[in-house]
């Protein structure tokens, strides 16, 4: 039987989201500061206040960053924007502090999970979600779970995928990426270029009637077209759901819908391509999601 009382944590760079659902139904939220830079202890500290603040719970679903061995709960590799977190037994922390079953996810497998159970995934059990930010995160759900491979990296890396060869460099692993052309940080680039004004995807949304910032997100979507048709090709999956601030503009969604459609090899047509939902609740729903299966 599920638990009722879910405690959810996403656990970002940046900020630490956490929401108390009773029977799936969120009831209490909070959010503050990660901190993230005073280190993974620190950091594991206002996890525990921010869970403290929930009140009584029955299980806990972490939703983080960095690489998770989804079997212990541990922080398997994490870079330096959260500094000691490497190796941190997030499980074992959570669960001798509270008591309660602890389920701990990747934050973009988390959104990929919460996509499925309540968002543009629901009815679906095989999908990709992509996330189009400062980089390009992605999830594969097969059969309902989450598929991490089966090399040590725990998990796969969507926005890797080499997209323009030309660019390969072995200075730089990330040169020729998906996300290097595809990312909204790429699209902010192209458009510098055009405009030094044009700072974030809003401000050059709003300007979409301008024939040359409309040139730049038409080439912008060529590149998510592109990455997209190939991951396809790769998964032979039903369904695929672009998330992120930028894939919130019609324009964007319907013009990525649009490419992929015509440029996908025939035997592939008919895939679904959607709009994430749930915005930056999408990872507090993914840990809900595995924490209910405790």
């Amino acid at each position: 039987m599920s638990a009722r009382r879910v405690a959810a944590l996403d656990i970002g760079g940046t900020r630490m989201k956490s929401c108390l659902f009773d029977g799936g139904v969120p009831v209490r939220r909070g959010e503050t500061d990660t901190q993230a830079r005073q280190g993974g202890a620190h950091v594991m500290a206002r996890a525990i206040s921010a869970l403290e603040a929930l009140g009584e719970f029955d299980a806990v679903g972490v939703s983080t960053a960095g690489q998770v061995d989804p079997d212990s709960g541990t922080i398997r590799y994490a870079n330096e924007n959260i500094p000691g977190y490497t190796g941190t037994d997030v499980r074992g922390i959570l669960s001798a502090r509270f008591g309660v079953g602890v389920a701990v996810v990747n934050d973009v497998y988390a959104a990929a999970l919460g996509e499925g159970v309540c968002g543009g995934g629901r009815g679906e059990s095989d999908y990709l979600c992509l996330t189009y930010g400062t980089g390009i995160g992605g999830g594969v759900v097969l059969d309902g779970r989450p598929y991490y491979g089966a090399g040590p990296s725990a998990g796969v890396m969507l926005g890797g995928i080499v997209t323009h060869p030309e660019q390969l460099s072995g200075a730089d692993p990330f040169a020729g990426t998906y996300e290097r052309s595809a990312s909204a940080t790429a699209l902010v680039a192209m458009a510098r270029a055009v405009d030094p004004a044009l700072e974030s995807g809003r401000a050059i949304f709003s300007r979409l009637g301008e024939r040359a910032v409309r040139a730049v997100v038409d080439r912008w979507l060529d590149e998510v077209a592109a990455g997209v048709c190939t991951l396809i090709h790769a998964y032979n999956v039903p369904c695929v759901l672009l998330g992120g601030g930028v894939m919130e503009q019609p324009y964007a969604i319907e013009g990525a819908r649009a490419r992929v459609e015509a440029s996908i090899i025939p035997g592939f047509r008919g895939v679904r391509v959607r709009a994430a939902e749930l915005g930056n609740m999408a990872g507090l729903y993914g840990a809900l999601s595995l924490a209910e299966q405790l």
